[in-house]
């Protein structure tokens, strides 16, 4: 038998309180993390993949500002290295932090959800 649960959380957020840390979070502003960072990942998505640097910048630096709600110190390290990628217009380079950047905010978006956070744009 595995420890599913476990081995479903990213590495980056393993033994990080995020229980404990969500106490803390007033309900408007996970709900303006969660809305704010699923339009922002989904644009970086896009400009990811339409290969437009400007736009990845823009939108890892918006990410980048967000990370700092949520205690998962390579959230940021992963949109700096996305953004500095944009920014000599090598977005291959991103790939990795892209990914990881992603499957983070994914699960966190997931958990922010299943402690009754909606998104929220006011």
């Amino acid at each position: 038998m595995t420890m599913q649960g476990l081995d479903a959380v990213p590495a980056e957020c393993r033994g990080v309180d995020f229980d404990k840390a969500l106490e803390r979070l007033p309900a408007r502003v996970g709900g303006l993390f969660l809305a704010a960072g699923e339009q922002r990942l989904g644009e970086l998505s896009q400009a990811m993949g339409a290969g437009d640097a400007k736009a990845v910048m823009d939108a890892a630096h918006s990410l980048a500002s967000l990370t700092g709600l949520v205690p998962v110190q390579a959230l940021a390290s992963y949109a700096r290295e996305i953004y500095a990628a944009g920014d000599q217009a090598d977005l291959p380079s991103a790939g990795h932090a892209f990914e990881r950047l992603s499957l983070v905010l994914g699960w966190i978006f997931a958990k922010l959800r299943d402690k009754g956070f909606e998104p929220n744009a006011s």
